[in-house]
């Protein structure tokens, strides 16, 4: 592991490391008036928990390009066909969500206190169903790995063409 990698490493372990003492040094304060585990989830949606969010991204990241870095260092291809499948798989959830806003369309989408139907319940199943999936880190972990492997899958290319020349 290069020591750039083990820098982000470590920054982005402290980075977690403060959002988890952030949550409980709230729970301290606030005198444990409800359960730890939603101290958490009051923080998620802070600007605490995008730290969480890229740290964990980073840490992703990082140990992906050293798995992939090391099947090149062995001879094997570095994009294998197992990340292709999950690349693939990663645009599952995009489907599942336009799907469920599609049905939504005719059998009625009902939120709060109305039920919209057409055109109008794609849009609100469409919406709140896609803040659910980003509030629960689906879309970011899929649109990330998505990003990732376009980029390595580009680079592995380029890196190919320049050893046949």
């Amino acid at each position: 592991m290069k020591k750039a990698e083990k820098i982000v490493l470590y920054t982005a372990a402290g980075g977690i490391i403060v959002f988890i003492l952030r949550c409980i040094a709230d729970a301290v304060m606030n005198r444990f008036r409800v359960p730890l585990p939603d101290y958490f989830g009051q923080r998620y949606m802070s600007i605490w928990g995008a730290l969480l969010l890229i740290c964990v991204l980073a840490q992703i990241g990082v140990l992906i390009s050293v798995l992939l870095r090391r099947r090149r260092n062995s001879g094997k291809k570095e994009i294998s066909r197992g990340y292709t499948v999950s690349f693939f798989c990663s645009f599952i959830p995009f489907l599942l969500l336009l799907a469920y806003s599609a049905y939504c369309m005719k059998a009625g989408f009902s939120f709060l206190w109305s039920v919209s139907y057409g055109w109008e319940a794609f849009e609100g199943a469409f919406m709140i169903m896609g803040l659910v999936f980003v509030i629960i880190p689906v879309f970011p972990f899929c649109l990330f790995w998505q990003v990732f492997y376009i980029v390595r899958r580009i680079k592995a290319r380029k890196r190919l063409k320049a050893e046949r020349s």
